[in-house]
C-alpha cells in the first residue's frame, strides 16, 4: 500500500493519463486523482483538497501557463508540476516564475516521483514559516497592544525594541527610544539599580523588582520591573526582555489603606485609653474603700507587667494581663464593709465572704465585652498549684499562666507591704516564704522566674515602697 496522495490531472490523453498514474504508483504513492481538461471544469476542481496538480502543457482550450495564472489569482498554495511531451527552455523558465515547482518531460517521467516529493516537502516547509509568520504578528499585535511596558534590549541595556505603552509611560516615541541605553528610564538614583539589573539577569535568568522611573519631562513614577534573558537556538544570551508596570496607582492605594490602618489605630489607641482610664477610675474606687491596700493595685499591676514582658509575653496579651492586674479585686466591691474594711483578722465566715469576690469580679466584668480576655487574673488569683485554691480549685497548668504569674507577686507584694494587723516583713524573709510555697501555692517553675527577677531589678521594699 502506497503514501495516499490526492492528485489534480490535467490531462486530455488517455494514454498519457495511464503513463502517470503507473509513475505515480512506482514512485510509492496510492493517488486519488481527479482528471480534467477543460478550463471551467479546472476552475471548478481548483479547491483546497488536492495534495498536487500535474499538469500537461497543452490542452485543448488553454495550457499550463493560464492555469498557473489562475492558481496564483486563487490564493491557494498547491504545488503545481508540468508534465510535458517537449517543452522550450524559454517556457519552462515562464512556468517557474508563475509559481510552477518543477516540469517533467513525458520521457523522463522516473523524475516524477523524486519531484513530486520535493514539490511536497517544500510545501510543507511554507506551511510552517506561515504558521511561524502567523504566530510573530499575533505576538507582535499582543506586544503592541499590551498595557505593560514592553522593551527588548542588547545585553548591554541598548534599546532593540520598545513598544508603545513603553514610549507613553516616559513621554517618547518607540522610535526615540531605539538606541538608547534603558538606563535613561531610571530616576537618577536607580542609574547603577539598572545596571546590577540586567547583569543579575544575565547569570541568573531573570530578575524582579519595584523600582523608580523618569520621564521625558523629568517627571517621575514608581514601577514594577520584570527581566528576562533572551536566547537564541544554541541557548546562548543575546539580549534581554523588560516588562514594566506602572504602579502609581497601586501605591496611592496601598497610601490610603496604610493612611487609613493609621487612624484607625489612633482611634483604637484613644479608646483603649478611655477604656483603662475608667478601669484605673473603678481602681481609685477601691482604693478609697479598702485603705489598707492602697498602693497595692498599681505596684502589682506594674510589676506583673514588667515581669510577663521579660517572659515574652506580645503587647496584646500584655495589655490583657495589665488590664487583669488592675481589676484583680473589683470583685471586693461587692463585698461588705463590715467585712472589708475589719482592722483585725477575719473569721472564718467572713473568710467565706471574702473568698466570694473572685466570682464577684467574674459576674461584674464578663458581660463587658473587651475586658473578657483579662478575666483570668480577677478571676483565678486564689487559685492555689496543689489544687486548694479558690473559686473553682484548678490545680497545676489548668490555672491559667497569667493568673499563676501573677499569684506570686500578689503575695510578695502583700508580705512586703505594712497592714493594720502586722508590720511589713523584711524582704529576705519574703522570699524564704515564696520558696516555701513553690509546688504548693505557687508554680514552681514562675517562682524561679520570679526569684530570678527580683534579684536582678535589686527590688527592696519597705512599708510597701521599693527601695
Amino acid at each position: 500500500m502506497g503514501n495516499p496522495i490526492r492528485v489534480l490531472i490535467l490531462e486530455d490523453q488517455a494514454s498519457d493519463l495511464e503513463l502517470t498514474l503507473m509513475h505515480l504508483r512506482l514512485a510509492g504513492f496510492e493517488p486519488n486523482w481527479t482528471c480534467v481538461d477543460k478550463k471551467d471544469d479546472y476552475l471548478a476542481h481548483l479547491i483546497d483538497e488536492f495534495d498536487i496538480i500535474l499538469a500537461d502543457f497543452k490542452l485543448p482550450q488553454f495550457d499550463a501557463l493560464h492555469a498557473l495564472q489562475h492558481l496564483k489569482e486563487s490564493g491557494l498554495d498547491i504545488p503545481f508540476i508540468v508534465v510535458s511531451g517537449a517543452i522550450s527552455e524559454e517556457v519552462a523558465v515562464q512556468c517557474m516564475k508563475l509559481g510552477a515547482a518543477d516540469y517533467i518531460l513525458k520521457d523522463r517521467m522516473a523524475r516524477l516521483g523524486p519531484a513530486i516529493e520535493h514539490a511536497l516537502h517544500e510545501k510543507k516547509l511554507r506551511d510552517a514559516q506561515k504558521r511561524s509568520d502567523a504566530q510573530v504578528r499575533l505576538l507582535s499585535s499582543a506586544i503592541e497592544q499590551s498595557t505593560e511596558g514592553i522593551a527588548v534590549t542588547d545585553t548591554s541595556g541598548q534599546v532593540l525594541f520598545a513598544n508603545n505603552a513603553l514610549a507613553a509611560m516616559h513621554g517618547y516615541t518607540p522610535e526615540e527610544l531605539q538606541g538608547k541605553n534603558i538606563s535613561v528610564l531610571y530616576t537618577p538614583d536607580e542609574t547603577t539599580f539598572s545596571e546590577s539589573a540586567n547583569l543579575r539577569t544575565l547569570t541568573e535568568g531573570q530578575f524582579s523588582d519595584e523600582t523608580w522611573h523618569t520621564r521625558k519631562d523629568t517627571t517621575t513614577f514608581p514601577g514594577q520591573i520584570h527581566i528576562s534573558l533572551l536566547r537564541d537556538e544554541n541557548a546562548s544570551p543575546i539580549g534581554l526582555i523588560h516588562t514594566l508596570r506602572d504602579i502609581t496607582e497601586r501605591k496611592q492605594a496601598e497610601e490610603k489603606i496604610k493612611q487609613l490602618l493609621i487612624d484607625l489605630q489612633k482611634k483604637n489607641d484613644e479608646l483603649a485609653h478611655a477604656y483603662d482610664a475608667t478601669l484605673e477610675g473603678w481602681v481609685r474606687f477601691l482604693d478609697l474603700r479598702d485603705q489598707e491596700t492602697e498602693g497595692h493595685t498599681q505596684r502589682v499591676t506594674e510589676m506583673t507587667t514588667e515581669l510577663a514582658a521579660q517572659m515574652g509575653f506580645t503587647e496584646t496579651i500584655l495589655m490583657h494581663i495589665r488590664r487583669g492586674a488592675l481589676l484583680h479585686d473589683i470583685g471586693k466591691m461587692g463585698i461588705p464593709d463590715d467585712v472589708l474594711r475589719k482592722p483585725g483578722p477575719l473569721n472564718n465566715e467572713e473568710w467565706e465572704i471574702m473568698r466570694r469576690h473572685p466570682v464577684y469580679a467574674f459576674q461584674m466584668l464578663s458581660p463587658i465585652q473587651f475586658l473578657h480576655p483579662a478575666l483570668d487574673i480577677p478571676h483565678h488569683h486564689h487559685e492555689r498549684w496543689d489544687g486548694t485554691g479558690y473559686p473553682d480549685q484548678l490545680r497545676q497548668e489548668n490555672i491559667p499562666l497569667p493568673a499563676r504569674v501573677f499569684a506570686i507577686i500578689d503575695v510578695w507584694d502583700a508580705l512586703n507591704s505594712d497592714r493594720p494587723y502586722r508590720k511589713a516583713w523584711a524582704p529576705e524573709k519574703a522570699v524564704d516564704y515564696i520558696k516555701a510555697q513553690s509546688g504548693k501555692h505557687f508554680d514552681p517553675q514562675l517562682v524561679q522566674i520570679f526569684l530570678e527577677f527580683i534579684h536582678a531589678k535589686g527590688y527592696r521594699f519597705v512599708n510597701g515602697r521599693a527601695g
